[in-house]
């Protein structure tokens, strides 16, 4: 029963989301965002304590559906990250005090400590009091049951929810992000001598791939949020990170300080909890109206472990409303679903009799370039089939042809980073190739199936065949 509920709930998720876009009700449009720390009673693992973020969207002024991130904060677990669904439901109290309610089911694992499916399920109830019209203050407690360790009992903790305003913090009036720039980057790190892995050799170098989104805060300031893997040299390594900049214009280029935080773990990398520092300095210069290519270099911690490095990241971003100059409307798509994928020959590092197939939550955006070209970036996380921690990001181009009013495919290029669970991704560099058929239900939402490949780059890992569920989300920024 656990299983069919992994494997529906993001459907069900997904036709909340949709069936919120045609709402009048601005209450009902916006979103919200909330954070928080989940303290583990008496753990029987190095996971003592989780971070919470969750992303979701009102579809009624009282409940919300979207996504959360859970990742290691207190204990020696830094690497464990599980992914998936929430839904928020808000019921007042008074004119400050508040009782909420929460679900959530995802999966993920890492830091060795989920051996098994890494399906993640809580149930959570929180006391919030109202500081400001857009700030909360949490007072909660759940219950966290994690397949494949140990874990299945309260939490505790306190957080924080704010409600995004009309026109605040990068979204529209209408609720809807609207960023003023993305960016794809690849970062290299070194650490000194000195700094050690988990087991104890030498810390090697690791090169990471990755995306963020970018608001602007005023004429020379920025917030941005964005994730990575590893690619080389730490199979099984991710951040979830969010930082501000300082930007200051010099002729025709731009000089940048910035500062960030998240959390970071797995592959062997010792972080410690996971809490992960950083700063750098960089430069970035125009190559179109739209598009900067950017350099920098920097520094980044783990206060709890033992990992810290240096680091140098080249990236490319692109801007939507360069000096106040819109630039139209922007297409995008948000798909939530579910990936099997087959576990054949070669598709785990040790071989598993009995193992058919593997299953995944997975999430994406789409970002249309043209009327039919599309860049994507998804990302996945283990729900069944005992590779609790394998995950993968991936990022790509995407072509889609309508052949009906009701009826669209799509073919998708894809390179990105994977590993841990013990799947052979042979360093962790990962291609694929998908293709999808969307069947247009109603005016903002549609089925979409898929059927493709994903190899690991180097030769021997996985090439396991793939099937993908889902419900697509098309909707329009800047407009």
């Amino acid at each position: 029963m656990q299983h069919k509920t992994a494997f529906w709930a993001p459907a069900a998720f997904a036709l909340a989301f949709a069936g919120a876009s045609g709402a009048q009700d601005y209450r009902a449009q916006g979103f919200e965002i909330e954070t928080g720390l989940d303290v583990l009673q008496s753990p029987n693992t190095l996971i003592e304590g989780l971070h919470r973020l969750y992303i979701g969207r009102r579809i009624s002024p009282t409940f919300s559906v979207g996504q959360s991130i859970y990742s290691g904060a207190l204990g020696d677990a830094g690497g464990a990250f599980f992914w998936g669904f929430e839904g928020v439901a808000t019921l007042p109290v008074s004119q400050r005090l508040s009782l909420s309610m929460s679900g959530f089911v995802g999966g993920g694992g890492g830091a060795a400590q989920v051996i098994g499916d890494g399906l993640m399920l809580r149930a959570g109830v929180a006391l919030d009091y109202q500081l400001s019209p857009s700030w909360d203050v949490q007072a909660h407690a759940a219950w966290l049951r994690i397949d494949g360790a140990p874990i299945d009992g309260p939490t505790f903790g306190l957080g924080l929810r704010y409600r995004v305003g009309a026109g605040g913090m990068g979204f529209s009036t209408g609720g809807v992000p609207e960023f003023d720039a993305i960016s794809v980057f690849a970062t290299q790190t070194t650490s000194p001598s000195g700094t050690r892995t988990r087991p104890g050799p030498q810390q090697p170098d690791i090169s990471m791939v990755g995306a963020r989104f970018h608001v602007d805060t005023g004429p020379n300031t920025q917030l941005w949020f964005g994730g990575a893997g590893a690619a080389r040299g730490a199979q099984g390594y991710m951040q979830i990170m969010g930082g501000a900049r300082y930007i200051r214009p010099v002729g025709g280029l731009s000089f940048f300080a910035e500062g960030s935080a998240g959390f970071a773990g797995g592959g062997l990398v010792d972080t410690g909890a996971g809490l992960l520092l950083g700063a750098a300095l960089g430069a970035s210069m125009p190559i179109t109206r739209t598009l900067d290519v950017e350099l920098s270099v920097g520094a980044t911690v783990a206060p709890d472990g033992d990992f810290s490095a240096a680091t140098l990241t080249l990236g490319l971003m692109r801007h939507f409303n360069r000096d106040g100059m819109g630039g139209g409307a922007q297409r995008w798509a948000y798909t939530g679903g579910v990936q099997a994928q087959s576990a054949e020959t070669g598709f785990f590092i040790t071989p598993r009799p009995g193992t058919d197939y593997v299953l995944m939550q997975h999430s994406a955006f789409d970002y249309f370039l043209t009327d039919r070209v599309y860049a994507t970036g998804s990302a996945m996380t283990a729900l069944q089939g005992g590779v609790a921690g394998y995950a993968l990001g991936m990022v790509g181009l995407g072509y889609e042809m309508p052949l009906s009013a009701r009826w669209s495919v799509s073919v998708e290029g894809l390179l990105g980073a994977a590993g841990g669970g013990g799947v052979n991704t042979a360093g962790g560099i990962v291609a694929g190739l998908q293709a999808d058929i969307d069947y247009r239900v109603g005016e903002s939402w549609r089925i979409s199936a898929g059927i493709g490949q994903l190899a690991s780059l180097e030769s021997g890992g996985m090439q396991p065949v793939t099937l993908s569920l889902g419900v697509k989300i098309p909707f329009t920024t800047h407009r």
